[in-house]
């Protein structure tokens, strides 16, 4: 094709802007065609005549706009198909749709905020938190994550918890500091979604594994035997896993479980990396993979889900060996977790309401469960009344994304398991239902009405063997 030269002899603003608007445009139009390359920034500068410095942002805004895809050594191309926004990033302006989708769990039982802000007020020396503190927080608030680490079966060091902004940091930083750029990291087939993406954007590949299946025909842990074969055919060094309540499939791996994956991980010298925010919320405590094999395990924190989110406050623990790395990569990242949002953690966790609320949403869970298993049977719905979230198996008629985009057009958000694996793997049936980002009852259980009344309508189309009309 000739070179793409962008018509900005009109534009009124600034010349980057008016270049990635063309090229939106064109590629609307179709005068520019997914996989083509864009001239180099260099020669396009020439052409109209501008900087290098503004193709170069121009690039970036299109980029931005997830219109092209830069690669090095190649240059730019138009992206191949225009990414949607996930439909797991809050916006600004929510929609009217009742929310069987996001993972928020009953933030309308959250601790008070002003509340906790004014005891904050109160306390001797807060002033000193408006400061710089080490990257792996101050000893106060590492404690804390001793405190929170005790829900999750382990009996943490506060020598070896470093202070994050959150989980999603947490396993960022955990995964920078145990592994190198290129190295497999195995994964559960379904996984928590940020996931593969996260590990990409770091260097890392994941390899994705299947999981046992249980005798009710729902999801286990993973299998021990596939991470074994990942080990000796991809060279996996690392293995992520959700041991409690795992998402989506809510499965929470038993003892024997857990002790099979820490043998091959020894066998195999494999570093575990274990992530668990919605381990407050079941009663039995089972020892964490950090207590089963400590020399190897990573373990991440975080009280996002059961009453803070704003804060952006997690913890990890990791290996003595790799606690300097872990301070660097925090220090690198952000310098440091907020040490004012972990002090208002802090006084929460001290004050009980961290309990208080977990018995609130632990109540309010178990309502939802039973009225979700009840009004979508006869379809199964892996969980349990302490899990805050279903994974729903369809009928093998019914396409997950068919019935996600239905229910999406009725004024439901769901997400398909789509959401949850490798992007090249075709959707499985089977659909995560989210109990506790919806806070009304009845707009709740109207929800679940048309999930299920949608799922017997897309089961009960006939297949078409041959053209009619």
């Amino acid at each position: 094709m000739t070179m793409w030269i962008p018509d900005i002899k009109a534009a009124q603003g600034p010349i980057y802007l008016a270049i990635a608007d063309a090229l939106e445009a064109d590629i609307g139009t179709g005068a520019l065609a997914r996989g083509d390359r864009l001239p180099p920034q260099r020669e396009l500068a020439y052409r109209l005549g501008v900087t290098l410095g503004t193709i170069t942002r121009a690039y970036g805004e299109a980029e931005r706009r997830r219109l092209v895809k830069g690669e090095t050594g190649r240059g730019t191309y138009v992206a191949p198909e225009k990414q949607k926004v996930s439909p797991l990033i809050p916006r600004e302006e929510e929609p009217e749709a009742v929310d069987l989708a996001r993972n928020f769990a009953y933030p309308h039982l959250n601790p008070s905020l002003s509340d906790g802000l004014v005891r904050m007020s109160r306390t001797v020396g807060i002033d000193r938190l408006n400061g710089f503190v080490p990257s792996e927080g101050l000893r106060a608030h590492r404690e804390t994550g001793v405190l929170v680490f005790k829900d999750y079966g382990l009996d943490a060091d506060p020598a070896r918890v470093a202070v994050t902004c959150g989980a999603q940091h947490g396993i960022q930083v955990t995964c920078q500091a145990l592994f190198r750029a290129g190295d497999a990291i195995a994964v559960d087939r379904f996984t928590y979604p940020s996931i593969f993406s996260s590990l990409a954007g770091i260097g890392l590949k994941p390899v994705p594994l299947p999981a046992l299946r249980r005798a009710d025909g729902g999801f286990g842990a993973m299998d021990p035997q596939a991470l074994a074969r990942a080990a000796a055919t991809h060279g996996v060094k690392g293995v992520f896993l959700m041991p409690n309540m795992q998402n989506p499939t809510t499965h929470t791996m038993s003892v024997e479980e857990r002790q099979d994956l820490v043998q091959v991980a020894r066998s195999h010298d494999i570093k575990i990396v274990e992530d668990d925010p919605y381990t407050p919320f079941l009663p039995e405590t089972l020892p964490a993979f950090g207590a089963l094999a400590p020399e190897r395990t990573a373990s991440i924190a975080s009280i996002s889900k059961v009453c803070s989110p704003g804060s952006r406050i997690g913890f990890v623990h990791v290996p003595a060996s790799f606690g300097d790395s872990i301070r660097n990569k925090i220090g690198e990242s952000t310098w440091m977790a907020s040490p004012i949002t972990a002090e208002l953690i802090a006084g929460w966790v001290r004050e009980g309401h961290l309990f208080k609320t977990l018995r609130l949403k632990r109540k309010a869970n178990r309502v939802r469960f039973l009225n979700a298993r009840d009004l979508l049977s006869p379809y199964f719905l892996q969980g349990d009344p302490d899990k805050v979230f279903g994974w729903l198996r369809l009928p093998d008629a019914v396409d997950p994304d068919a019935l996600q985009a239905a229910l999406g057009h009725q004024g439901v958000a769901v997400l398909s398991s789509r959401y949850f694996q490798v992007r090249d793997h075709a959707p499985a049936p089977y659909l995560r239902i989210t109990f506790g980002s919806e806070p009304s009852e009845d707009r709740f259980r109207w929800a679940l009405g048309k999930v299920r009344a949608t799922i017997d309508q897309l089961a009960d189309l006939p297949e078409l063997n041959r053209p009619v009309g």
